[in-house]
């Protein structure tokens, strides 16, 4: 083996090498970008189900009445 391909051996070590680190660097970021992700879908769905839990009350009080109203326009309507 003489010089020039022991050059090129290392050179090609060498890219190989930085090579790894960006794909490490890259899979490192696609993780976090998924775990960021899937807390922000967290966070979404877990607001919808906390405003819902919160507001439930309400919200059956509501539709108790629109029943009632509902049952008493029938009433008008059938005589």
């Amino acid at each position: 083996m003489d010089y020039d391909d022991k050059k090129v051996i290392e050179e090609l070590l060498k890219l190989t090498q930085d090579n790894n680190k960006i794909l490490h660097s890259m899979r490192r970021s696609q993780r976090w970008s998924s775990f960021f992700t899937f807390m922000y879908w967290v966070f979404i769905f877990g607001s919808i189900f906390g405003v819902y839990y919160y507001f439930q009350p309400t919200i059956e009080r509501y539709t108790k009445v629109l029943q009632t109203s509902m049952q008493v326009l029938e009433k008008f309507k059938s005589p």
